[in-house]
């Protein structure tokens, strides 16, 4: 090997280990080689020499005149902020609507007009009603009279309660009824009245069923007889805006309360991701959302419907 060979050899291994590639380094030296304008230097091995070395080609993903933006430096359109503020209002609304679900015995929405509601064309003699009636002992009130009078004019229907202090009237006709609850004694006769909403069939169901566990009070808790010899307490008009209903009923009306709430507080989030960023699809996601929680008297709906046809009147920008 030459003179020659062996310098080229060893200016190799040096831009070799500056991190070029033995191919680059070759090229290089042979570029060099051949131009001019300077030689190699025969000492190259034995000083230490500056090696100007190729420059790196710019990435195929940027250009000289501009560069990959970052979400969080691109300037947000004012117009898409006052869109997600729109539907953080939306998102409260649906909040409080869900609470609102969640306290079925208060508040605007209600179990009871759903379903009185849906006992309104209801098929007559659809309904049965049953449970039990307990003392305030926790003993069951055998032989007490369970009587409901249908609002319909439906007459009455009367059983007695047995031994486990359990009863069950069918043939009823679901909607508002009165029901009384009584004892006939030696000396006296006690007795409470409540307000009660029988439910209808739910589907292709035949009979709607309305279970309720009750208490009859203590005696001591009944006033005066006015002389006739009867005792009684009526509860009706305590009870004209929340009848007695199907427990299970209030039920289902918590659990969508907790799917709206839950579905507020996710488009929440949605909505403070879209007045950070401005991303259009992110609005019109949330918009959805919000239409979903409903809000008191349908506000969360408009809102997000309203949202979501102003998107398509935002210029898209690249």
């Amino acid at each position: 090997m030459t003179e020659k060979d062996n310098l080229e050899d060893t200016y190799v291994k040096q831009i070799v280990s500056m991190g070029y590639t033995e191919e680059v380094a070759k090229d290089y030296v042979k570029s060099h080689e051949e131009s001019d304008a300077t030689e190699i230097d025969p000492n190259l091995g034995l000083e230490e020499i500056e090696v100007k070395l190729p420059e790196f080609k710019e990435s195929v993903f940027t250009s000289s005149s501009a560069r990959l933006l970052l979400p969080s430096e691109k300037e947000v359109d004012p117009y898409l902020r006052g869109l997600a503020v729109l539907l953080l209002i939306g998102c409260l609304a649906g909040f409080l609507n869900g609470i609102d679900f969640l306290s079925p015995n208060s508040g605007i929405n209600r179990p009871h007009e759903l379903i009185y509601a849906q006992t309104i064309g209801a098929p007559k003699d659809s309904a049965i009603f049953l449970g039990t009636v307990t003392l305030d002992d926790g003993s069951p009130a055998v032989n007490y009279s369970i009587q409901i009078r249908t609002s319909d004019g439906g007459g009455y229907h009367v059983t007695t309660i047995d031994s486990k202090g359990e009863f069950r009237i069918e043939n009823l006709t679901p909607g508002l009824s009165k029901l009384d609850i009584s004892i006939v004694g030696d000396d006296a006769t006690y007795g409470v009245t409540h307000r009660l909403l029988l439910s209808p069939p739910a589907g292709f169901e035949p009979y709607g069923f309305t279970e309720i566990d009750l208490t009859f009070p203590n005696k001591n808790k009944f006033g005066t007889d006015n002389g006739t010899g009867v005792y009684w307490i009526d509860y009706s008009p305590d009870e004209m805006d929340f009848p007695l209903i199907d427990p299970s009923a209030a039920t289902g009306y918590a659990i969508a309360g907790y799917g709206i709430v839950g579905l507020a507080l996710l488009a929440t989030l949605f909505s403070v991701l879209a007045f950070n960023t401005g991303n259009v699809g992110i609005i019109r996601t949330t918009s959805i959302l919000v239409f979903f929680s409903m809000g008191h008297f349908y506000t969360s709906c408009c809102l997000g419907t309203i949202v979501f046809m102003l998107t398509f009147m935002v210029e898209q920008k690249e």
